[in-house]
Parts: structure tokens; sequence; C-alpha cells
């Protein structure tokens, strides 16, 4: 959206062997098994029940694309599941972070539910996995809807995921046909006039299945102004062309409007006083967005369990807005009232991604060792096209922005000859092609992985372009002690291309990462386990800027240091990265009080962070969240009620060190959910 990006080389990022994140979670469930007895005569009766699923993930895939054990990988990994998601009514991707340690939100221009994260110190800069495609989509908005999972790999995963930033990847795992039929609707009503109603059906008809996820919602907001209207539908099909070959499709249409859009507030001295309400946008301003996805995958098993992949995956986005903003002055010491703003808009801002995927899996056994084998090749070309106006000629009062300045809090009337000038549409982007291989092996109470990418990389900038390569690789060991607990030690290594100018014309070369982690993971008992990492990650080439027991996840991280340590500019050295908060906690737990009635509750502490990285002292103000849920259980109804910052806390983030955003104060939703 908005940006005014400055890049440069020779700048080196760390945080420092001190550094340590603990993650605790714990869940406790009970089963109650129902049985009947008959006489042999007696027909044969079939019964079934479920139980609230726990928080508690045994195995993921995003960090081998195998299904792992979690304990037995040698590297640091949390999920977040569609049971966590439905307990905390998670409306917007940023909340995944308050569940997963060393995670903080960073939000997105305009406030929209983009998924853009700091890990483990360092912006994931909005690049995101969806289904294990990669997809550069910094500003797009995301539903929940169609989401099975979330699963945060820590550190550096270009071996499997290619150009990633070294403090993590985020895949998002969306919900595929079942082998059964199933129905789900729920309909939510909340604070600020907020509606949602959402469905997940799912029919079996033999070898073919398809599914289908909608949702639909509109609001108004805590700030003056803005309103929000989103429509998404999702379907997936599958169908089984014989026993060795399953072909997959999976669509997401996704549309987004905004009333009164603005990219935030300013970094302005005074601006934590001012109401929740407050902006510098006005009705007129609006910004729309549409998403579409498209996922086709084939699957072939081959002899002795070998299976073969070949995926595509095509995802575009075309956006435009029009709206006020506060200037891009940062934190230059302007008190709130003499904070300049300007007239701003981007009739083209699009984005797309095209990955081709094909991957070997298979087993291979000696003696007592044994080999899960991964080799795969991958096509990708992302896009970025653009157009910015900051220039409209006059408003109708004759203010130009020759020399306009208006005071923030002005009244701003819509430009009188529309939005005129701008810039020229230019266009950024990035080609790959990589060979990749990983080995998974397993030897009595070992378990070690290696891995191998290189790839061929072509970014682009206007009409500059400039070709590399690039080998990544990583090493990962584990030793269980008892099948409880084990310890590890991980290197891995990282990059990314820049996709924009340099000083003085020009594309940068690739910023790359590498990491060095020891581990220790333990069961404490059967729902609670823990894992505890300290990492050292460093970063070069950088672009300059039902029962009785309760469910429970939490998680700590500490950040001991995360700022600039290396750069042409000595002024910059010692420069905290914004957005990262050197301690964060949170924990959120459920208490089944009798077969129908829950109550939950959670508590979120993040400390003080910068707001910027230019060395400006602009400080983001620590804040104490605390959330409560009570549920509820019809015969064929679930009932929710989830109040959210009960507290009233003041919350602000950072809008890519640029702006800041105001989170929303106290508010309530009631979620009735029905399931057929």
């Amino acid at each position: 959206m908005l940006q005014k990006n400055r890049f440069k080389k020779g700048l080196n990022c760390v945080v420092n062997p001190l550094a340590a994140a603990v993650s605790l979670c714990c869940s406790f469930v009970s089963v109650f098994a129902y049985a009947q007895s008959a006489a042999s005569a007696s027909p044969t009766v079939t019964v079934t029940g479920s139980t609230d699923k726990d928080y508690l993930t045994s195995s993921a895939s995003s960090a081998t694309r195998i299904s792992t054990r979690l304990r037995e990988t040698p590297f640091s990994i949390d999920v977040v599941d569609s049971a966590l998601i439905k307990d905390k009514s998670m409306t917007a991707p940023r909340e995944l972070a308050e569940s997963v340690a060393g995670v903080q939100q960073v939000v997105g221009y305009g406030n929209t539910p983009s998924q853009w994260f700091v890990i483990r110190g360092f912006s994931t800069d909005g690049v995101n996995y969806r289904d294990g495609y990669r997809s550069a989509d910094k500003y797009t908005p995301r539903d929940f809807s169609n989401v099975e999972r979330v699963e945060f790999v820590k550190g550096p995963a270009s071996v499997l995921y290619g150009q990633a930033q070294p403090g993590g990847a985020v895949n998002t795992v969306t919900k595929t046909p079942l082998s059964y039929d199933q129905g789900f609707a729920d309909l939510k009503l909340g604070s600020f006039s907020a509606a949602r109603a959402a469905i997940d059906v799912n029919k079996a008809l033999g070898a073919f299945a398809i599914r289908l996820n909608a949702a639909a919602d509109s609001a108004d907001s805590f700030v003056d102004f803005e309103k929000s209207r989103n429509t998404f539908f999702a379907p997936s099909l599958k169908l089984k062309l014989s026993n060795d070959l399953e072909m997959l499709y999976s669509g997401e249409f996704h549309k987004t409007t905004v009333n009164g859009f603005s990219n935030g507030l300013p970094m302005a001295t005074g601006v934590f006083d001012l109401p929740a309400s407050a902006t510098v946008s006005q009705p007129w301003a609006n910004l729309n967005n549409t998403t579409k996805t498209h996922r086709v995958e084939a699957k072939l098993a081959l002899k002795d369990g070998w299976v073969f992949r070949q995926g595509a995956y095509v995802s575009t986005t075309k956006r435009s807005y029009q709206g006020i903003s506060p200037a891009f002055n940062g934190a230059d010491g302007t008190v709130l009232t003499n904070y300049p703003v300007m007239y701003n808009a981007g009739p083209i801002d699009d984005q797309g991604n095209r990955v081709l995927q094909s991957e070997l899996t298979g087993t291979l056994k000696h003696g007592t060792v044994t080999h899960n084998l991964l080799f795969g090749f991958e096509n990708m070309h992302s896009t970025f096209k653009y157009s910015f106006y900051d220039q409209f000629g006059c408003d109708n009062l004759n203010n130009c922005w020759g020399d306009y300045a208006k005071s923030f809090g002005a009244v701003l009337p819509s430009p009188l000859g529309g939005f005129t000038g701008g810039t020229t549409p230019e266009t950024s982007g990035a080609k790959s092609r990589a060979f990749y291989a990983n080995d998974q092996i397993s030897w009595d109470a070992w378990r070690l992985m290696a891995g191998i990418r290189h790839d061929n990389v072509t970014t682009s900038s206007g009409t500059a372009d400039e070709s590399s390569s690039a080998n990544s690789g990583r090493l990962g060991m584990m030793y269980l002690f008892t099948p409880r607990t084990s310890v590890y030690f991980s290197t891995s290594e990282s990059f990314v291309p820049n996709t924009g100018a340099r000083l003085g014309g020009g594309v940068l070369a690739p910023e790359k990462g590498r990491q060095q982690e020891f581990g220790i993971k333990h069961s404490w008992y059967q729902g609670l386990e823990s894992t505890l990492a300290l990492f050292e990650i460093t970063k070069s080439n950088i672009r300059y800027k039902a029962a009785s027991n309760p469910k429970v996840i939490a998680n700590y991280a500490y950040l001991d240091y995360a700022k600039i340590t290396r750069d042409i500019e000595s002024g910059n050295l010692g420069r905290s990265l914004y957005g990262v908060a050197k301690s964060n906690f949170n924990i959120w737990g459920m208490q089944q009080l009798n077969s129908d009635l829950a109550i939950g509750a959670g508590f979120v502490r993040v400390g003080d962070r910068s707001g910027d990285s230019a060395g400006s002292g602009f400080m983001l103000p620590g804040y104490e969240r605390v959330d409560l849920g009570l549920f509820y259980k019809l015969a064929k109804v679930d009932l929710a009620l989830n109040v959210k910052n009960l507290n009233n806390a003041r919350i602000f983030d950072t809008v890519d060190g640029w702006f800041v955003q105001r989170q929303a104060p106290r508010n309530v939703t009631i979620t009735a959910a029905m399931k057929f």
C-alpha cells in the first residue's frame, strides 16, 4: 500500500545467543467411551461420539513436508489449530501471534487483516505460505473460515520454502474434502455492529468429495467513519481416479471493502492520549481488495510406498484505494496538532503469485536406520505492480499539495478535480527455479535431518533486473533420552531476493540469514509439553528500513537483543528493530464445568517496543489484556460469548515502522453454531 522505503546494503541484524523462547502448551481431555452389548441375534449398533479437541498438536508437516511428530523434530514449531481459533473467536490473522512464543503481529496498511508477523525479531515482510506454496501478499486480507491450522516454523526455512526471512515461516493449511458427510454453520454478532455468518459443508459421493467454506460479514468500527464488508467463498473438490491416483482442486475468492480507510495515526507526541475513535480519515476514503486463489494437485502412489506429487498454485490480488493518511515524516518530534497529513491513492496496487511444485517422497531402510526422503523442484514467479498518487492538484478549498500542511484533525474534503497526477505504474518481481532434497534419519534414539536447496533467482524493478544463485542448507540433530525428553541442535540458512531498488538505481542482492539453535523438549505428562530454545540469528544484506479437565495453551518469549549491529552508516548501529518487544507472555484456558457449560479466560502481556528503526526513540507502550469466554451447548446448537480486551487496554501497533495503529477497545462477540 502506501510505502516509502529506502534500501541499503551491508546491514546486519542479530539476535544474540542469550535470546530464549519458552513455549508451554498443555491440554487435558478425557474421552468417555460408550458401549452397548447385545445378544448375538440382535443387530449391530454403532455409536459414535465426539469430545472437544484440545490445543496440543502432536504432528506437523511444515518443517519437513512430511507429517512428523513434533517431539522428534530438531526444530522449534508451534501449531495453532482450528479448535483454538474457534474458542478464542479469532477473526484476523494477526491474532495468531498471541498464541505463539516469539511471534508478534505487525499491522498491515489500513489495519487490513493480513498475515504479517515479526518472528524471533525479524519481520516476515508479508511473505507467507499457503498449503506449502509461497505467497507474497503483504497487505492481502485473509479469512479464517477455511483454515484447518496454521504452523509456525521458527528459524530459517529456505531449504523447503526457498525465499524466506530468517525469523521463520508461517504456513496456513486449508480445509480439504473429507471422506464423510458433515455440516457446520455459525452466526456471530458483536460490538461495533459486527455481524458474521459462515458455513462449512462436506459431501462425500464415493470416489468424489466436495467441501464448501463460505462467509460474509460487515461491521462498523471503534474508529470514526470506518466500515468494512467481506465476502468469502472457498470450494474444494477431491477425486480418486484409482487406488493410486488422486486429484485435488481448492479455490478461494475473497472481496474486502473498507470505507473510512486510513493508514493509521502519526508517530507524534500526544498520539497515545487520543480517544480510540481518532482518525485522520474521512467518510469518502475507501479501499477495495479482491483476491482469487487456485490450487491444483495430483498425487500418484508408486511402488514400495513412494509418492509423487505435482502441484500448481496461482493467486492474484487486485486492490485500489484513496484516502487521507499521516505524512511520511516518521517520529521527527512534531507535535500532534502540527503534524501534516496527505491525500494519497493507489489506483493500481496488485500482487500475483504463480508456483509449480514437483515432489517425490519415500522411505528407505538399512537395518536399524530409516531414511524418509524428499526430492523436489519448484518454479516460482511473484509480481507487484503499483501506481501511487500523492500530488492531486488542489482540493476544493484551493489547498495545493506544493505547500499543503493541514493539521491533524482538520476536516479535509475530497479533491475537487479528483485524484490526478501521480506516478507511472511500476512493476517489481522475482522468478526462481529451485531443486531441493531433505533426509530425515531415524537410528535408535537419534533423529537426524539434513537438507539442501539450490535456487536460480532473477529479481526485477522497473526495467532493471539481476540474476543470481543461492545455496541454502540445514542440519538438525536430536537425541531422545527417554520417550518424554529430547535435546536437539540445528543450524539453518535462509535467503530472500530484494524486489526494491537500490539508492541510485539497480537491484539489491538477496538477503541472507543464518541461525544456530539449541533446545530441549519435554513431555511432563499427557497433555503438558514444553520446548526451551536458545538461538542466534544473523541477517545480512537487508533492505533498510469435554471433561472436568482444562484446555490450556501458554507461551513466553524473551528476546534479549534485536538490533542493528553493522551498517555502512555508523549512526544506525545499535538501533532496535521495530515492533519487537523484549518479552511477551500469553495464556488461554478453558474449563468444562459440566457437559453443557464451559468458561474460558486469557491474559496477554507485551512489553514496550520501538515504533520505528530510525533511532528516533519513539516507543510503543506495552500493555496487558484480559479476554473471557463463556460456552454453552444446546441439543443442536453451540453458543459462545467472547469478550476481548475486558480491561479496555490501550493497545498500539506499528504500521511497517511508519505509522501507529490503534487496536480495538473492549468488544463482545456472540456466536451461535450448528453442526449437521
